[in-house]
């Protein structure tokens, strides 16, 4: 099985497997030959444009069919994405058909379509894809559903949508529905039967499948048994060493986390204004860098976040350079950080992904598995580096993992 993987977060259910962000036929033989048989390939493309997008996945599945020529494996191939529904839908799955096809390879006639992401309480229903809330009684333990094109991530800046019915919501985006079998799931068990029966019907099909899904049901299909939450031994770190924490995502969770992250006395915040980087970008780092480094002798962990409004850009060209620019400071902060953290959190999609290949470097990384629920670690050269979804967690989310790999008892302001 082999995850083409739209964003960074898409291990956040996974442990094992190898995350590859450079599919250069070296990177992907060392992933074919490796003990799990599976594994991650990210092309990011949900922060591309459509032509960006289509570009990069078909050479991310060019690259992965070279290499299986020789080795002759039948392949699964998934189209790892949002499970609230944001992604160049159904563009990525037609790529991936139309490439195996290209290359010889039969294909399954239709696609498994399952957005639902169990851990994170993303259900489907009857064909109808909803989103777990605490219910309005406030009732600790009480959920309600509510479809997700009613929630905030259905007004996407790029990818909104109307319809949470997903046979509506595939005709919406210009698909048929008569080509997506649409997978129901509110639990693993309901992954687990389709999955078996999957296999099932495709032991004699000598060719590829071709899956839309979100995060669980790779999980399901990789047979991996349970693992803990990570430790802090599991990260080697020692001491009372501080971590570093670098927010970027803008949605409103994410806001709401870190305010909790910021009630701790032994984190300090750095706001980094959207017009300074845009014109005053050098001078700016050097203060950051700066003041990190301040914070960091003295044994506090810095939290460096972009103001909290969001810019918002009616042109997508424009929007995405804005978008780029920040990232690429960010990106900036990490390749010149002057000290070694105990540990690297990064907030949101565009900006974890950045920070891994560009700031970190990383081209193939073991996936060591979840700091919390649904936010994956990767080992980078010297600590762990914890990929944290915008999208995901609870209000104390980010304060949880403060307290969990800093350790000791917790200090509120």
């Amino acid at each position: 099985m082999v995850v083409f993987d739209d964003d960074p977060t898409g291990i956040q259910t996974v442990h094992g497997c190898l995350l590859v962000t450079d599919w250069s036929e070296e990177n992907i033989v060392k992933a074919f030959n490796d003990d799990q048989p599976f594994f991650y390939v990210l092309t990011n493309s949900r922060a591309l444009t459509a032509t960006d997008a289509e570009r990069v996945l078909e050479s991310a599945v060019e690259a992965v069919l070279r290499v299986n020529e020789r080795l002759g494996y039948r392949l699964i191939c998934v189209s790892r994405s949002d499970s609230c529904l944001r992604g160049h839908f159904p563009l990525e799955t037609d790529v991936m058909r139309r490439t195996l096809e290209r290359h010889g390879v039969k294909v399954w006639p239709r696609v498994p379509f399952c957005p639902a992401f169990i851990e994170s309480g993303r259900v489907t229903v009857d064909g109808v894809h909803y989103m777990k809330v605490p219910s309005a009684s406030g009732k600790a333990g009480e959920e309600t559903l509510i479809p997700v094109s009613e929630t905030e991530f259905a007004r996407d800046n790029v990818f909104e949508y109307k319809n949470a019915k997903l046979t509506e919501y595939i005709k919406e985006k210009g698909g048929n529905p008569d080509d997506y079998d649409i997978i129901d799931a509110e639990s693993y068990a309901q992954l687990d039967a389709f999955r078996d029966r999957l296999y099932s019907e495709t032991r004699d099909f000598d060719g590829a499948v071709v899956i839309r899904s979100s995060s669980s049901l790779p999980r399901s299909m990789s047979g991996i048994s349970d693992k803990p939450y990570l430790s802090r031994e599991d990260l080697g770190i020692k001491g009372d060493t501080p971590g570093v924490f670098i927010v970027g995502s803008h949605v409103r969770k994410t806001t709401i986390q870190l305010e909790n992250l910021l009630t701790d006395s032994r984190v300090s915040g750095l706001e980094l204004p959207i017009d300074r980087i845009l014109d005053d970008g050098e001078t700016l780092m050097e203060e950051t860098l700066a003041e990190m480094s301040r914070l960091f002798r003295e044994g506090t962990t810095p939290v460096v976040y972009t103001a909290r409004k969001e810019v918002r850009i009616d042109d997508p060209e424009k929007r995405q350079r804005l978008g780029q620019t920040v990232s690429d400071f960010l990106v900036g902060i990490v390749r010149r950080l002057p000290f070694t953290p105990s540990y690297l959190v990064a907030k949101g999609g565009i900006t974890s992904h950045d920070i891994l290949t560009k700031g970190l470097e990383i081209k193939t990384g073991r996936v060591m598995g979840q700091a919390i629920n649904s936010v994956p670690c990767v080992m980078a050269e010297k600590f762990g580096y914890i990929i944290f979804p915008g999208n995901v967690g609870g209000e104390r989310s980010l304060l949880d993992i403060h307290e969990k790999f800093r350790g000791h008892a917790p200090a509120h302001t």
